[in-house]
């Protein structure tokens, strides 16, 4: 697995991008870090709303990111989708151990909440029996601005973030953290 921490992206990069990688997957995986400026986006469920949008061809509905967001996208040879998904959530329950909190994944509203509050979504699409789009984990992302919609569609749902729960850790740290989970999940 080759690990590429690339900084602030804009959203509208991250696509070409994720497309450029899925060729390389039958040489290795490839799992980019980044975060994003502020951005709305929409996937391959409609939503309605007055803000400007991006719109993508991952799964799942609107959300938002920032640079409080750590994006995890998976540039993953999957010849198993469901495997693969299911690598991926051991990581994210992995990463969220490192914290005293009641987090959980909900299959019912793909995402990891903390009782109604959501704290990380997942958002995916496989091409060529490869993955693209990813994680985003919610770090410290401008909780005003995310919750000005459902996140992911979800009506009742607000958005929260490790910062809003009592958890103060650096990007760098969660960084570390997450692609240490990432590694375990899916070289064990």
């Amino acid at each position: 697995m080759i690990i590429k921490d690339l900084g602030l992206v804009p959203y509208e990069k991250i696509d070409a991008l994720l497309e450029s990688y899925i060729p390389k997957t039958k040489i290795d995986n490839f799992l980019l870090l980044c975060t994003h400026p502020p951005v709305y986006t929409v996937g391959s469920e409609e939503y309605r709303c007055d803000l400007e949008v991006v719109q993508t061809d991952r799964g799942g509905s609107i959300t938002y990111f920032d640079e409080g967001t750590l994006m995890l996208y998976f540039a993953f040879a999957v010849p198993n989708p469901a495997k693969f998904y299911a690598k991926v959530l051991r990581a994210v329950q992995s990463f969220f151990t490192n914290f005293d909190a009641p987090i959980t994944y909900d299959k019912t509203r793909p995402g990891f909440y903390i009782e109604n509050r959501k704290i990380a979504s997942l958002g995916f699409r496989y091409k060529k029996e490869a993955s693209k789009h990813g994680v985003a984990l919610h770090i410290n992302p401008n909780l005003v601005d995310f919750n000005k919609i459902a996140p992911c569609g979800l009506e009742g749902v607000q958005a929260t973030s490790l910062w809003a729960e009592g958890y103060s850790i650096a990007m760098d740290e969660a960084k570390i953290l997450a692609t240490k989970a990432v590694i375990d999940a899916f070289e064990a």
